[in-house]
């Protein structure tokens, strides 16, 4: 069970940094009251919505059934597991290298996997907010969200291809280049469910101490590094994906880097069930509404989109994404409940 909440009132002070990015309303200016979010009275299709996070697998699990098993789409030599013989062997022209390399059938299937997961969370994410049957939307924060222009957002992220194009450098080098332990090109069996939650602990704990150390660095290396990623103080669905190079680096890649190595024993669809996983549910928690899994998450200390708020808001606290058990246990963590009717709408 998550820690009591503090009883002081000071708990969320902001630090001076947070009260100059943000200036008084003007008098003309009024705040919408929100209503409570009553989870109790959920429409009757609102745990639809529970859907998506197996739909976020939905390549690695078509590719392992009889609709449509990968042996009977792609030739065998694409999906060897031994790389240094005539079936596995690859040795394009175009790529130095001293030996054969891993065919990149598996990163391609795993960048597709987070691809067609992020499509199945869109679909979702826009019924949500306009369908009401899927259950009542809510903002967390209580100005509410900014209207959302893709076209707007599209141009933002690109402004910043940096991350992107980091990280998927880093896949296709530790792929392609035989930089992962050899299970994980064995395309032979299933998702191992269990391999994929070990990955996602793995990632999120080496995440969270990468996520503290950038906001005790020094203001100038915090500046270069993550700053970038907190001028959302209010963050909505994709602002996910806005980071810097240093801060994909030590945020994502290194995290990544050492799951891969911690875990060593996942398969091919099991890397791709937790890149899937991962990506989709980073998105998730950036998202400015709240979702209607949320208080059962809160409850098992899984991360959600107002735990999330809540460190894009002041800056600190909650620096675990995927999971709280780390910022429970180092008395990091602070509940959205505690700004209801302040900050946070009531029953976020």
């Amino acid at each position: 069970m998550p820690p009591q909440n503090p009883s002081d009132t000071n708990t969320f002070n902001m630090p001076s940094e947070t009260l100059t990015q943000q200036p008084p309303p003007k008098a003309s200016q009024t705040l919408t009251p929100v209503q409570p979010y009553e989870y109790h009275t959920h429409p009757p299709l609102s745990h639809l919505g529970l859907l998506v996070w197996p739909l976020m697998l939905t390549l690695p699990l078509l590719l392992n059934s009889s609709l449509m098993h990968y042996s009977s789409v792609f030739p065998r030599n694409w999906y060897s597991l031994h790389s240094n013989d005539e079936q596995g062997a690859w040795e394009p022209a175009w790529l130095p290298h001293d030996g054969a390399l891993r065919h990149p059938l598996g990163l391609t299937l795993g960048i597709s996997a987070v691809a067609v997961g992020h499509v199945f969370l869109l679909i979702y994410f826009r019924m949500y907010q306009h369908h009401q049957l899927l259950g009542k939307t809510i903002p967390i924060q209580s100005k509410g969200p900014s209207k959302y222009i893709y076209s707007e957002a599209l141009t933002k992220h690109l402004a910043q291809p940096g991350g992107f194009l980091l990280l998927g450098l880093y896949l296709a080098i530790t792929w392609v280049y035989n930089l992962l332990p050899e299970s994980y090109y064995n395309f032979e069996g299933g998702i191992q469910y269990v391999t994929v939650a070990q990955c996602l602990m793995v990632q999120d704990f080496v995440q969270y101490a990468m996520h503290r150390m950038e906001h005790l660095s020094h203001p100038k290396v915090y500046r270069i590094s993550h700053k970038p990623h907190h001028k959302f103080t209010n963050p909505k669905l994709f602002d996910a994906f806005d980071g810097s190079v240093p801060d994909t680096t030590v945020m994502i890649l290194l995290p990544l880097f050492v799951t891969a190595h911690v875990v060593r024993n996942a398969n091919v669809w099991t890397y791709m069930a937790f890149g899937s996983t991962y990506a989709n549910w980073l998105t998730l928690i950036h998202s400015e509404v709240a979702f209607p899994w949320e208080p059962l998450f809160r409850k098992l200390g899984l991360g959600t989109a107002a735990d999330h708020h809540v460190h894009h808001k002041f800056f600190k606290w909650n620096y675990g994404h995927l999971f709280m058990w780390w910022d429970w246990g180092m008395g990091t963590y602070r509940s959205p409940n505690e700004q209801w009717g302040k900050e946070f709408s009531v029953g976020v």
